[in-house]
């Protein structure tokens, strides 16, 4: 697939080359700039960590214990604003409420995860929920803002899932990752 694709993108490039420049090469040109790419990406790739995760594993949503609620929130960082939402599940799955919204302005992700993450307490705290609420969200830039915490992957992904659990406090919640 990669030897296809890099001579794909050698070909459009070489049309671009004519369209624009006036400049054509020749097919078997083409075809041997195209071959050593494809080969020297090979060797880079054996030779370096790559960059990118290779991680194909399926996340799925897993529920909470029996008798607690919880509660998904994230956010997405746009050029000009920033979206948050929240979900809030009971222990069977099902959708008990929810909220999001939307802030203008230029914020880094950890700032817009904390949005979030305080649009979620707000929620919980205007449906009454105040004891078994589980808060989980993918980010785990979070957990250094939580010194009471544990470190354990979670089950449902191999990416780590945060989860937080408030401690008696309306808003005084302590995170484990």
């Amino acid at each position: 697939m990669v030897d296809l694709m890099t001579l794909l993108w050698n070909c459009w490039n070489n049309r671009n080359n004519f369209i624009f420049r006036g400049k054509e090469e020749n097919p078997q040109l083409i075809w041997e700039r195209a071959s050593n790419l494809s080969k020297e990406f090979r060797v880079c790739n054996m030779l370096n960590e790559l960059l990118i995760s290779q991680n194909n594993g399926k996340k799925k949503w897993v529920k909470p214990p029996k008798g607690f609620i919880k509660i998904n929130f994230d956010a997405t960082v746009g050029e000009i604003r920033i979206e948050f939402g929240t979900v809030i599940r009971d222990e069977e799955g099902f959708v008990v409420g929810g909220g999001g919204g939307f802030n203008e302005g230029r914020l880094s992700v950890e700032e817009a995860e904390c949005m979030a993450f305080m649009e979620s307490i707000n929620v919980a705290h205007n449906l009454n929920l105040r004891e078994h609420v589980l808060f989980e969200t993918d980010n785990a830039g979070l957990a250094p803002c939580y010194p009471h915490r544990t470190i354990e992957p979670h089950s449902s992904s191999l990416t780590p899932l945060v989860l937080i659990e408030p401690k008696g406090c309306d808003r005084d919640p302590v995170l484990r990752t």
